[in-house]
């Protein structure tokens, strides 16, 4: 008798195999072995990893499966130690805290696990190109909402949304102005500053000719926004836009293929791109040089997702399936973070979703640390209401590597919960002799060791390329205590966060402390005063010689991190009109009354108002002139501009010249286009920001250095805090 292979059957008999690989996988991880046949296994792992991850066998998939079933299983056999044999019950006190730093190491080791699953190999999605006849292409509607931002930050983003590539027959573009509600301009403390931004609105809107829609009342923030413009539109995509999120020419044309080619595509999203250093980045110097904290997320994360059809919407640079949209009633709204939340039930209906690993929408990052923090909260807050109210787990219709590719993005946002008793759990042993870690000096060489050092190996292998491991610390660290009150909000009552526009262009007009810093600074204070308090104990008490000593690192590492972000607080006064960033290409640069006089140069940096560029050392420009510039980008478009010369000075052989722009009002467009209108800038900056791995001994010297220098503005920062506070008390005291 002939059988035939079902394809039920055999799916059914991969997972059973599949799950008894798992249970044999959980008994070797649960093998007792002594501590230093445990030494052995787990420092042994290490060694294998530290070998094994610049091997090119390792950076195929079987072998990068390999090497993360290594990790997995050396960071199982300290998880299932920990659980085991390290909890015991010492008093109250002890015991609830313990229990607490016990939890922070459950959330870590569950995104740990969860993350090496999901990135087992990312996706590298190819443009799919677009039809020779353009009668097939859909229509697009373009939506940039706003709310209370600069109208001059919409008008850029508008202006280069006009200039896309695609027929202009098939594309319209909306503003969508919840800063100029009927709700707004009647009230009487909201109504002038709504009156005025209406009428700019409109006028600018008219100007370029694009659709302005503004609505009666603000609710359901932006979700209720996108919606309300839905019920006003028809297009069979919808492009989205934040307000500060400038689209490249091309964007349309590497995007909306995906949809021709999948009918039941609902969704492609596109990374974000930062023009501008946030405030750490700023602090640190490592803006252009080393990666953005968001490449990870970009770069990686959603690659990787994206191999399990869980790439999720993310607010802006996305195009959505209208006809989709309207089948689960249009932006999802039950939480702050709708865009993921419209991706988990789209997801959810067996649609799919689409991530193109190619920077095309240029965008803001947060200029001061309470902005940049008024971001974060927003963040963690929505997803964490996405696990509490949506469990993606609990979801029908999901995927398992989909539940868990969601579970991974919510869980992570614990980790304001998880640093933070990091932070604590060392000086709470120092300082009042809680008992919150039960383990022999042997214990944490064989078994805590290993692991914190291959987590450190697997975090580099997966991201190492986009995301540096001393970046994280401090980024993460820095958010925790902030992030706190948040997290405990979510737990406690899941519904209660409401939206909060992050303020974007704002700039800084006078050195501060920020206030902000007051926790933070006292967090440091305490680690600082348990270190003397250390040493005391550790000549007093010789019996806890080891766990002292182990507590006592810790806290000094911690103090590294604390101490590298310091300086943030201390922000500095900020005023400019647009932000340079790098740029390369040949430029020519004429003279305007003498056009037979022309220099060859590269260009250097460039902005909406201006460019520099090099060119060989010469008496022909002086400082004054006005000169016309022009340039090819990859696109093969030319662009002719008048510039002035502002800056002119002999550099390292060459002649360094800043310009800015004299028609930048009646030619805005073409400037526009000039500079935001070729993606392959953003591809070239995020290369420029590096791709290759340092050393350790590189990170070392610059975890090192960033403390030093955060600890030194740190100071300086509280010293002129205190001495003006001083100076205005003295003045109010003489005065009356």
């Amino acid at each position: 008798m002939n059988y035939r292979f079902d394809d039920k059957i055999g799916r059914r008999l991969l997972n059973a195999a599949l799950f008894l690989c798992v249970l044999l996988f959980i008994y070797m991880a649960n093998l007792t072995l002594d501590v230093s046949e445990q030494f052995m296994l787990g420092w042994g792992g290490v060694f294998i990893l530290v070998v094994a991850k610049r091997r090119s066998f390792f950076q195929k998939p079987l072998g990068r499966i390999l090497f993360l079933v290594i990790v997995a299983f050396i960071s199982l056999r300290y998880f299932l130690w920990r659980t085991f044999d390290t909890l015991i019950y010492t008093g109250p006190m002890d015991c609830v805290m313990m229990s607490l730093v016990y939890l922070a190491e459950l959330q870590v080791s569950l995104v740990h696990y969860i993350n090496l699953f999901v990135n087992l190999w990312p996706l590298k999605r190819r443009i799919a190109p677009l039809p020779k006849n353009q009668s097939l292409w859909p229509t697009v509607d373009i939506f940039i909402p706003t709310y209370t931002e600069d109208v001059e930050i919409t008008h850029v983003t508008a202006t280069a949304a006009t200039l896309l590539d695609y027929p202009k027959d098939k594309l319209n573009v909306y503003i969508l102005d919840d800063g100029s509600s009927e709700q707004r301009r009647n009230n009487p403390i909201l109504a002038s500053a709504a009156w005025q931004r209406y009428n700019e609105m409109q006028e600018m809107s008219a100007r370029l000719g694009v659709g302005y829609l503004t609505r009666e009342k603000n609710e359901h923030a932006k979700a209720g926004n996108l919606n309300e413009a839905l019920k006003k539109t028809s297009g069979d995509l919808i492009l989205i836009l934040d307000c500060d999120h400038i689209p490249s020419q091309d964007f349309l044309q590497k995007t909306v293929g995906w949809f021709l080619k999948d009918k039941k595509l609902f969704l492609v999203q596109t990374p974000h791109f930062f023009i501008n250093p946030d405030p750490l980045e700023k602090r640190m110097g490592s803006f252009g040089d080393a990666p953005g904290e968001h490449e990870m997320f970009y770069r990686a994360g959603h690659p990787a997702m994206d191999l399990w059809n869980a790439s999720f919407f993310c607010g802006s640079a996305a195009i959505l399936r209208r006809k989709f949209l309207d089948e689960v009633g249009g932006i999802a709204g039950d939480t702050i973070t709708e865009d993921a939340e419209t991706a988990l039930g789209l997801h959810g209906k067996g649609y799919n979703s689409a991530f193109i690993d190619r920077p095309m929408v240029c965008g803001l990052s947060p200029e001061t640390l309470e902005d940049f923090l008024v971001q974060r909260t927003r963040w963690c807050q929505g997803m964490l209401q996405i696990g509490f109210l949506k469990n993606p787990m609990g979801i029908s219709g999901l995927s398992m590597p989909q539940r868990l590719c969601y579970s991974s993005t919510y869980l992570f946002w614990f980790f304001g919960f998880a640093r933070f008793l990091f932070f604590i759990a060392p000086t709470l042993f120092i300082l009042f002799g809680l008992q919150i870690y039960h383990a022999s000096a042997g214990q944490i060489l064989a078994y805590a060791m290993p692991n914190l050092i291959t987590s450190f190996i697997a975090s580099d292998y997966l991201f190492g390329k986009y995301r540096w491991p001393m970046y994280s610390e401090c980024y993460e660290g820095l958010q925790s205590i902030f992030l706190l009150p948040a997290v405990l909000g979510v737990i406690c009552n899941p519904r209660k966060p409401t939206f909060k526009v992050t303020p974007k262009g704002k700039n800084q007009t006078q050195d501060m402390l920020s206030p902000l810093a007051g926790p933070y600074y006292l967090m440091v204070v305490i680690m600082l005063v348990s270190v003397p308090v250390a040493v005391y104990e550790w000549i007093t008490y010789p019996i806890y010689r080891d766990v002292i000593l182990i507590c006592a690192s810790w806290v000094l590492y911690n103090l590294a991190i604390s101490f590298a972000s310091l300086g943030i607080f201390w922000e500095r006064s900020q005023i400019r009109r647009h932000h340079r960033f790098p740029v390369k290409g040949k430029i020519t640069a004429f003279l305007e009354h003498d056009k037979k006089i022309i220099i060859d140069g590269e260009m250097m940096d460039l902005s909406l108002s201006g460019i520099g560029f090099k060119f060989p050392i010469s008496d022909a420009l002086k400082q004054g002139d006005i000169v016309i510039l022009k340039t090819n980008d990859s696109r093969g478009d030319v662009h002719e501009l008048s510039a002035k010369i502002m800056f002119l000075a002999n550099r390292k052989g060459f002649a360094i010249c800043g310009c800015e722009f004299t028609e930048l009002e009646q030619r805005f467009a073409d400037v526009v286009k000039m500079v935001y209108g070729d993606s392959q800038r953003w591809v070239d900056f995020w290369e420029h920001g590096g791709t290759q791995r340092p050393s350790a001994l590189y990170m070392m010297y610059q975890f090192i250095f960033m403390a030093g220098k955060g600890a030194k503005f740190g100071i300086i920062g509280m010293w002129r805090f205190g001495r003006e506070s001083l100076k205005s008390a003295w003045t109010a005291t003489a005065v009356s």
